[in-house]
């Protein structure tokens, strides 16, 4: 399935039995500029009819690890998603306000659990507002469903995978791609990483959908990076790095994981670390 449907294509199957809509809008974890209210408040204020509120980091993430949002264990991830109506069958389409990543964080876990049928609503709630669409406070109710995950390791790098290259024994590639406005009050990388900000890769001005393939093939060219290579993202949480994943997955690079620990499980642990300066590839 594409990891993007246009919100013309997702209003003409509202009420199709076979789909699920989920609101993925998330707390904002300081980030400057961005909607200080928490992703339940948000969806109190309005929301698309029939869709189910599931933050990654409230619903979805390993209570084991409440220092890193990684995602919840199979059995736990599959009894969420079941309660709220979502089961095998059905295709997923997740949303967010179009500029932090959330929808591209559920998508990302629902393919690390073999889920294919999941995808992004391209530009957000503010592009099914300009399509006509409407909101709702309304609570919906949902019909228990099975969901069976089917987890593909190759899709999350683990902390021992990033170690290895920070220690110079793995010939992955490693990106740090955390948004701009949260990587600026940092000032330590992984060591090992390079340089590629989630903000060029999902971009607000195109409603957080993947930049041009132009500006990409400039980020990957100017970086030295194989897209045949295995690539690992890491951001801050895990958001950022989830629509690094899609976007690099849509240009053409073959094997990418996402660090589901990612800097607040790094920065937790006490590993490598280098100054954001002195980052391999920094520009």
């Amino acid at each position: 399935m594409d990891a993007f449907i246009e919100a013309d294509r997702l209003l003409a199957r509202v009420g199709d039995p076979l789909v699920r809509i989920v609101d993925a809008r998330s707390t904002p974890h300081g980030a400057p500029g961005h909607n200080a209210l928490s992703g339940a408040e948000q969806y109190a204020a309005g929301h698309i009819p029939g869709a189910a509120h599931l933050d990654y980091a409230d619903h979805l993430a390993d209570p084991a690890t409440p220092h890193a949002a990684r995602v919840a264990p199979p059995d736990e991830f599959a009894r969420v998603l079941g309660r709220h109506g979502i089961g095998d069958e059905h295709t997923v389409v997740a949303y967010d306000d179009g500029t932090v990543p959330y929808a591209a964080r559920f998508v990302w876990m629902c393919r690390y659990y073999g889920h294919d049928a999941a995808a992004i609503l391209a530009g957000g709630l503010p592009a099914w507002l300009a399509a006509g669409g409407a909101l709702t406070t309304d609570l919906p109710s949902f019909a228990a469903a099975t969901f069976s995950p089917r987890a593909r390791p190759e899709l999350r790098a683990s902390r021992d995978e990033v170690l290895a290259v920070a220690q110079g024994r793995s010939t992955a590639q490693l990106l740090e791609t955390q948004r701009d406005a949260t990587y600026a009050l940092r000032d330590l990388d992984i060591a090992g990483a390079r340089r590629l900000s989630g903000s060029l890769l999902l971009e607000d001005a195109r409603g957080g959908r993947v930049a041009e393939r132009a500006t990409i093939d400039a980020l990957v060219r100017d970086l030295g990076l194989d897209r045949d290579r295995r690539t690992i993202v890491s951001c801050g949480s895990g958001v950022s790095a989830s629509g690094a994943y899609i976007a690099l997955r849509e240009n053409g690079f073959r094997d990418v994981a996402v660090y589901d620990g990612s800097w607040m499980e790094w920065s937790h642990d006490g590993l490598p670390t280098v100054p954001k300066a002195a980052a391999a590839g920094r520009d």
